[in-house]
């Protein structure tokens, strides 16, 4: 365990393993945003539960100011944590909240995604995964308030837990944007050149929007990692069998300049997403100015609001349909769609995700 000036005593103290440039997905970027725009009195816990061997540098942790970071087998120094509230970020975490731990506290539950396999089986949400059910109930059980990223999502766990609804709340993750974002004019040139950027995983919907591109006349550039090698090979191998080699193209993960120099290579950015609990991904493309064509599953039916490029990723032939209408739109009208993600984005700053925590964490110390 390190510290990086953290102080003895916080009002609000958030419990993550991801931060700074320690990132794995969209919880991430949000644990950031809230960094950025932390009050004095907030600290974050930094609690690595792989590897307690793993080496960081310090300077990956942003400002270096107000972190504690950590290995789970530590976890027991923290019974004497001095602090009102204790966010709990992930349900991994479940094991650390020991009686002597929570007493006196108040424990909020960041809810980025109800843990199920998409989509989820009728007779066990859960699909057979007893201990991480177990642990997403304790987590909704001992907490004060939970707290969901979509209207989408606190309606699924409302549906598999009826008794935790009063207490949740719904705060929509944010972002820091430009206020002048540059629209993506590319689209005049050929409408063919379109893009996935994220995590490599079935719920992402990348292999069907593979197989949508078999009769689709246009180019798909993928950047993702290979977290999840059995799927990429799955990819790969389709690739290779329907000889699209030539329209399907692995760009590896894409960070910083090659992130940016991807998104500007293209006419439009896919989210074939099977799901999301709200899908950061969106606002990223949105940042870019690029028209989207996109999933609406989840919490991306709530930031694309009133936008046209939307699919159902379950009904076969509806993302081929939706890219079909794309490339024969108008300018003009692709302008209209793009002026409508341009207003939706101004509902998802960090500063008002911010705000609403805060205003939050307020209201639950003083009932």
């Amino acid at each position: 365990m390190f510290n990086l000036n953290f102080k003895k005593n916080y009002k609000v103290v958030h419990v993550n393993n991801e931060l700074g440039n320690y990132l794995i997905g969209g919880a991430g970027t949000y644990m950031n945003e809230i960094y950025k725009y932390r009050p004095d009195d907030m600290g974050f816990i930094y609690m690595n539960l792989c590897n307690p061997f793993e080496d960081y540098e310090v300077k990956g942790f942003l400002e270096q100011k107000d972190i504690l970071v950590m290995h789970k087998d530590e976890c027991s120094k923290l019974n004497s944590l001095a602090c009102e509230i204790l966010v709990v970020q992930f349900y991994e975490f479940a094991f650390m909240l020991t009686e002597e731990l929570v007493k006196g506290k108040k424990i909020a539950y960041v809810v980025h995604s109800v843990p199920t396999p998409e989509p989820p089986p009728a007779h066990d949400p859960f699909g057979g995964n007893d201990d991480i059910r177990d642990k997403f109930y304790k987590l909704c059980e001992m907490s004060n308030i939970v707290i969901c990223v979509s209207n989408a999502e606190k309606e699924k766990l409302a549906k598999i837990y009826p008794q935790f609804e009063s207490k949740v709340k719904v705060v929509h993750n944010g972002i820091t944007y430009d206020k002048n974002i540059v629209l993506s004019d590319n689209y005049k040139n050929s409408r063919k050149i379109f893009g996935y950027i994220g995590r490599a995983d079935y719920r992402k919907g990348i292999l069907e929007c593979i197989r949508e591109f078999k009769n689709v006349d246009g180019e798909l550039r993928i950047a993702c990692p290979k977290n999840d090698e059995s799927y990429v090979k799955m990819i790969i191998d389709y690739i290779e069998a329907a000889d699209m080699q030539d329209r399907v193209k692995l760009y590896g993960w894409c960070v910083g300049k090659r992130k940016e120099q991807f998104l500007k290579s293209l006419d439009a950015l896919i989210i074939p997403s099977l799901y999301e609990p709200f899908g950061y991904v969106a606002l990223e493309g949105i940042q870019y100015g690029l028209p989207v064509i996109s999933s609406k599953n989840g919490g991306l039916d709530e930031i694309f609001e009133g936008y046209k490029y939307k699919y159902n990723p379950y009904k076969k032939s509806e993302l081929k349909d939706m890219i079909e209408q794309f490339q024969n739109d108008s300018d003009a009208e692709i302008h209209k769609q793009q002026q409508i993600l341009l207003k939706n984005i101004e509902r998802f700053s960090a500063e008002e995700m911010c705000r609403k925590y805060n205003k939050i964490w307020d209201e639950l110390l003083n009932n």
